[in-house]
């Protein structure tokens, strides 16, 4: 799972706008910034009331969490919220936001292996991450990590892209951001100035997640596309819960 390419991404832009890498827009009032994790959340729990998933509200894990958006809202579900990502700059943006929130971690991606323990999740939370991991085996690899760490009858909810449209695949801004780099000119110019930035976004084909999927000890739940059918990057929506482990009926 070498994440070093998305590590420099993020990085990058987590000095240089660490709110804008999470939602596209930059000076947010905090109290409104907040109010868009609790949406978020709260559309969640209702999908989990409803399907009946997790059966414990004990631990979270937020995949990919940036400065912890949704860590406010997630700890009026559960006991205790743990956040990881690839950039440092973002985990420490987090910390600092976040200092006097109880029961609440934020850890730094380390490659190869998610350093937590087996079976120790209720919920497995991803949203907006997989589609900026640049190939398909570091995504499969990040998914069995889930499995390893959610306990019997938790959930996984995660998101991915399956297709992005020709025109789209050029990625111009991207690949301008990169030469402009080579010769030497500043992020700051390259974001404000110039309006370039390094994320990338990359597709795993439908039938390779289905297939990867069907080799897992999950049952899926959700599955479902969540962007419209002319958008330019095609997502899905997945919930799963791990079987063969005394999972309860609903």
């Amino acid at each position: 799972m070498n994440m070093n390419y998305n590590r420099q991404q993020w990085e990058a832009l987590g000095r240089l706008d660490p709110f804008w890498a999470m939602t596209g827009i930059s000076n947010w009032d905090l109290s409104a910034f907040w109010k868009t994790g609790y949406v978020q959340v709260e559309q969640l729990h209702q999908e989990m009331s409803q399907i009946g998933y997790p059966k414990q509200f004990n631990r979270v894990l937020d995949f990919g969490c940036g400065i912890g958006r949704l860590a406010p809202a997630f700890r009026t579900l559960f006991d205790e919220y743990v956040g990881v990502d690839v950039a440092e700059s973002l985990i420490q943006k987090a910390r600092q936001l976040h200092a006097h929130l109880p029961q609440t971690r934020f850890l730094l991606l380390q490659p190869d292996r998610i350093d937590l323990p087996d079976q120790s999740f209720d919920l497995i939370f991803s949203f907006g991450v997989f589609q900026h991991i640049p190939n398909h085996r570091s995504v499969l690899h990040t998914i069995t990590e889930f499995v390893r760490m959610l306990k019997p009858n938790g959930l996984i909810f995660f998101n991915v892209c399956h297709y992005i449209r020709w025109r789209y695949r050029l990625q111009l801004r991207r690949r301008l951001y990169f030469l402009c780099k080579r010769f030497g000119i500043l992020d700051y110019h390259l974001f404000y100035r110039f309006k370039l930035y390094p994320q990338s976004v990359h597709a795993v084909p439908y039938q390779t997640l289905q297939r990867y999927l069907q080799t897992l000890s999950l049952q899926p739940l959700i599955s479902r596309r969540s962007s419209p059918p002319d958008a330019p990057h095609q997502l899905w929506e997945y919930g799963l819960i791990k079987c063969g482990e005394h999972i309860s009926s609903k």
